[in-house]
């Protein structure tokens, strides 16, 4: 009988082991900082996967966590700034691999976390972007912008984000990246969008809407008689240039719109260059 105890608790310690070991911490990298800070956040890390991995980054340190394959290390890990403990606006774009990239956990009460799957045998390089606005105690943010059209303040609060904007033109919010204005846009334009895997399709009769609140909707009309369409809600600003983390019925991604600076569109781009769902959008009015 006591044989018998001794032996599993013996299996489930071995267990255990394995786990832990498939679990390890294959590779550390200290950031390498390039360009001025301020202003916004931005990393970019390149790594080699073998099958299932977890990249770990927490001010300007990152580690990699392989789940399983052969250890996962890093290539490259570029930072403009340290990121701070709880960043604002913390947003993950995955640039280039054969397979499936996400962002599992936000950072704050802990590191940001970036699972990447390569379902496909041997290695293969990815490489993502991470971008963030200030921080609680570490970095301020936008300030109030108290100049002509808004401006970017001195960036004294908590993270901030777009400041409140009491000059001329006004600004973008109340420090947490508010839109506020509605655009209203319609416009024949011309376009395509085309998919890896499917047809190409020509694009026309665009309209999109943005409420003060931030969200948007964006559609097509194509050659084929169908409709495109996409929503969505403002990530960031850069003058009159819209970033916005949009979904469409199989297709997801940040689209880039630009305006004239009050109502009209000019220019709609979009594109995912890994994963299985790979295309390109352009518009342009």
């Amino acid at each position: 009988m006591r044989k018998g105890i001794y032996m599993n608790k013996l299996a489930l310690l071995l267990m255990l082991a394995a786990a832990l070991c498939a679990q390890r911490i294959t590779d550390t990298k200290t950031a390498d900082f390039r360009g001025g800070g301020g202003g916004e956040g931005k990393c970019t890390i390149e790594v080699d996967v073998d099958d299932v991995a977890e990249v770990e980054i927490s001010g300007n340190r990152a580690q990699i966590r392989t789940l399983s394959g052969g250890p996962a290390s890093f290539r490259r890990f570029e930072c403009n700034q340290e990121m701070p403990n709880n960043p604002s606006d913390f947003r993950f774009q995955g640039i280039d691999g054969r397979g499936r990239q996400s962002l599992v956990r936000n950072p704050g009460r802990g590191p940001a976390v970036i699972r990447i799957e390569d379902s496909k045998g041997g290695r293969e390089g990815y490489t993502f972007d991470i971008f963030w606005r200030g921080g609680n105690g570490n970095g301020g943010g936008f300030g109030n912008g108290n100049g002509n059209g808004g401006g970017f303040g001195n960036g004294n609060g908590n993270g901030g984000g777009f400041g409140n904007g009491n000059g001329n033109g006004g600004g973008f919010g109340n420090g947490n990246n508010n839109w506020n204005r509605e655009v209203n846009y319609r416009g024949r334009g011309d376009g395509y969008f085309r998919q890896e895997r499917g047809s190409n399709e020509r694009l026309f009769n665009c309209r999109v809407t943005i409420s003060r609140r931030g969200e948007i909707e964006v559609s097509f009309e194509t050659n084929g008689q169908n409709r495109i369409s996409f929503n969505g809600r403002i990530q960031r600003l850069d003058r009159d240039r819209i970033y916005a983390d949009m979904n469409g019925s199989n297709w997801g991604g940040i689209m880039e719109i630009d305006t004239d600076g009050r109502n009209r569109v000019q220019n709609i781009s979009m594109r995912q260059n890994s994963g299985r769902n790979r295309y390109e959008l352009s518009w342009h009015d």
